[in-house]
């Protein structure tokens, strides 16, 4: 069950299908047993994106407190953080398709799980490549702290609508129902993050 860079390059593309909701994307993508455990390699693709964003993400912060002229902080991102950061974002990535486990069951769409599961992992790579460019710009010094700040909310609002257009032509249900997997996903993220973010405020804190 082995996932080559010519099989994630086409998944990722059946992702990016679906971002202007062309729902041929589905033949492309792998929706048998096998494809359903190979979709979870997006998080390899992921990981590394994901502590290249938590290096400028942690500048952001520091020009942000220091515009708004507050003190400013210690921005430095070491090993530590790093495995932090990527152990917590493994376990986030599991939240949602826990959940819609006992959710499709209940909803009588479980048949409707695995492409559902499929395409939000991949999809997931396609979300973090358009959070990427904004911290990108900001660290080659071409726009401020505030307008990648700005520009990412931006993007959250266009994930929002992405993750609720997969839930729909995966599951083959109403809008309502869709928004509100949507919902779901975007709450237990946030409330994942919150959560994360008192028990990294406590392991700093004993820490010093």
């Amino acid at each position: 069950m082995s996932v080559d860079f010519a099989y994630m390059t086409r998944s990722v593309d059946a992702a990016f299908d679906l971002v202007v909701r062309d729902q041929r994307a589905w033949t492309k993508f792998d929706l048998t047993a096998d494809g359903f455990y190979r979709s979870f390699a997006a998080m390899f693709v992921v990981l590394p994106l994901n502590i290249v964003i938590d290096l400028i993400a942690n500048q952001v912060a520091v020009a942000e407190r220091i515009r708004q002229g507050k003190p400013a902080v210690d921005a430095a991102y070491g090993f530590a953080d790093a495995l932090f950061s990527t152990v917590a974002l493994s376990v986030q990535w599991l939240l949602f398709p826990i959940a819609m486990i006992f959710l499709l069951r209940y909803l009588d769409l479980a048949q409707r799980y695995a492409a559902l599961i499929i395409a939000h992992n991949w999809a997931t790579v396609v979300i973090w490549l358009f959070y990427l460019p904004p911290f990108l710009l900001y660290a080659a010094g071409i726009i401020s702290s505030s307008l990648a700040i700005d520009l990412n909310l931006i993007i959250l609002g266009l994930t929002l609508y992405y993750r609720f257009y997969i839930a729909q032509t995966a599951l083959g249900t109403t809008w309502l129902l869709a928004a509100g997997i949507a919902m779901i996903d975007f709450l237990l993220q946030a409330n994942f993050l919150f959560g994360l973010s008192q028990i990294a405020g406590l392991w700093v804190a004993d820490a010093t």
